[in-house]
């Protein structure tokens, strides 16, 4: 009988490894030194680790080794997991090369292998260090969902989509996705009209924006699924969709606690002309001048200015005063 080794046994000092394992997320990565293809494997227990192979072997893994389908891995090297962002808590990374052996194999296992980060535990960690090193796994009804937005980054055109993610309890994180991601909620959206969104994103990011920690995604790192039916997570989303789930008391800074976010949309403000504006004031600062107002003596002002009549030196009055309106005159 094969035997596979655990991911958690995997360590540096030999090549001679053989693992079963599912991918359950794929995706292509530009680096310095070239394009890699990049994966998060698991195994039947559960640990997860990420793999990597350079383009020329990416389309012979991707054959071998399909997304959501299980694959046995041999004579693989293993390297510090290094970057700013880990996919898994794995202190290594695999890394395939032309002696590594890649196949399909019979094992059929549907699990997705969550790990669910806790929004409670979110804002605590997030409290202590404001750089986390690691992706997260997490889901929740999606909230003032806002416009999908074309907005500018790093000198080329991206959409951008916000909202904010509700627990089972009713805790609320801020989320902010980009390009691929915000195109997919913007067809949801069309797709499902007024129904529940479900947000399950894999593999997200967790970044600070205006003093507010914001779950966003990490490049082409992260997967989203909308409105999961996986089993796994099938009864959280039904208790999600409740439509009388309310928003947590969240505490203030004067020690108070509210539930209510106001969002303010510019859209639905009035439009005015700037000549109305300006007309708007004249009328509004005459009728709030009177003559209780302080002026300022006539005799304390400059020479130049003595043949000016009598203002008042108040900014409310100076605006009125010194505009003229010509009259047009008739032959």
């Amino acid at each position: 009988m094969t035997t596979f080794h655990p991911l958690i046994k995997l360590r540096p000092f030999k090549n001679h490894w053989r693992v079963q394992v599912k991918c359950l997320h794929s995706w292509r990565q530009n680096t310095p030194f070239g394009d890699t293809f990049e994966m998060v494997l698991a195994d039947q227990w559960g640990n997860k680790i990420q793999a990597s192979c350079k383009r020329t072997l990416m389309y012979r893994v991707q054959r071998e080794l399909r997304l959501g389908k299980w694959g046995v891995i041999e004579n693989m090297q293993m390297t510090p997991a290094g970057g700013k962002y880990k996919t898994t808590s794995h202190k290594y990374k695999m890394s395939i090369s032309d002696e590594t052996m890649v196949r399909g194999s019979d094992l059929t296992d549907d699990r997705l292998f969550l790990s669910l980060a806790n929004y409670e535990d979110i804002q605590k960690a997030t409290s202590k260090s404001k750089e986390v090193s690691y992706l997260i796994d997490v889901i929740g009804r999606v909230h003032e969902l806002g416009n999908v937005q074309t907005v500018k980054a790093q000198g080329e055109d991206r959409k951008r989509v916000e909202f904010r993610l509700i627990d089972s309890q009713g805790n609320d994180l801020a989320c902010c996705l980009w390009g691929s991601y915000a195109e997919q909620i913007e067809a949801f959206i069309d797709e499902c009209k007024d129904r529940t969104i479900i947000c399950l994103i894999r593999f997200a990011k967790i970044n600070f924006f205006r003093g507010e920690v914001q779950i966003t995604n990490a490049f082409d790192a992260s997967r989203m699924y909308l409105n999961p039916t996986e089993p796994e997570v099938l009864e959280l989303t039904e208790r999600l969709s409740d439509h009388h789930l309310q928003l947590a008391p969240f505490d203030k800074s004067n020690g108070k606690k509210d539930r209510k976010r106001i969002t303010y949309d510019w859209n639905d403000a009035e439009i005015r002309s700037i000549s109305e504006i300006i007309d708007g004031n004249q009328v509004l600062m005459l009728e709030s001048s009177s003559p209780e107002d302080p002026k300022t003596p006539f005799s304390k002002r400059k020479e130049d200015d003595a043949d000016l009549n009598d203002h008042s030196s108040t900014s409310k009055k100076l605006c009125t005063k010194m505009i003229k309106q010509e009259k047009t005159k008739t032959e």
